[in-house]
């Protein structure tokens, strides 16, 4: 993700925001019926790859709920959606990120709301439509309240995760994937020098 201010997370990482799009606050649920769309929604929307590391990061900080994995971020969907919640799982999610900005969303009564965080700072609000137009359409799909958490994981195996483990059992997992990431950072690193034909750059 990028930290260009006015923009909004999108595939790949960078911020695309088209200036001519229409909101989503008031769009009608699509799907079968749109059955949730009574239901609030708090979930953040973060640049972590890793939708298990999301969930740890959300535990070790308090926050419990339930984790999917995008190919633009991991997105996390909240259990605690009383008044204020959001700004706290912002406020702890954003400053373990800390150098890029994560987004915090609500639905209630329909209406989506979408503020950024930044390093535990609170930012601006984004106009809904613009910050997801390009998001995943799993995004889409649990802001409309055409489907929940729970049942995309029936749909989506081994790409959700649950956060509602201990401190730490957390910190364990966060742990092991540092030690995954340096692994594979360490054979990248084996790989280029091997197919490298002059290692000394001469």
């Amino acid at each position: 993700m990028s930290d260009t201010p006015g923009q909004g997370p999108v595939e790949d990482n960078h911020f695309d925001i088209p200036d001519d799009l229409s909101s989503l606050a008031d769009a009608k649920p699509m799907g079968e019926s749109g059955k949730h769309i009574d239901r609030d929604t708090v979930a953040l929307f973060t640049p972590i790859q890793n939708g298990r590391v999301l969930a740890a990061v959300c535990a070790l900080n308090g926050v419990q709920g339930q984790t999917i994995e995008t190919s633009a971020g991991a997105f996390a969907v909240l259990d605690d959606t009383t008044p204020g919640a959001v700004d706290a799982a912002g406020q702890a999610v954003s400053a373990f990120v800390k150098t890029q900005p994560i987004l915090a969303m609500e639905r209630r009564k329909g209406q989506i709301t979408i503020r950024r965080w930044q390093a535990g700072v609170k930012g601006d609000t984004l106009p809904p439509g613009l910050a997801l137009d390009q998001a995943p359409g799993v995004i889409h799909t649990l802001m409309a309240g055409t489907q929940t958490i729970e049942e995309l994981s029936a749909t989506h195996p081994g790409k959700t995760f649950d956060a509602r483990m201990s401190r730490f059992a957390a910190f364990r997992e966060l742990r092991r994937a540092s030690k995954d990431a340096k692994r594979q950072y360490k054979a990248m690193e084996r790989n280029r020098r091997d197919s490298d034909p002059d290692p000394s750059g001469e």
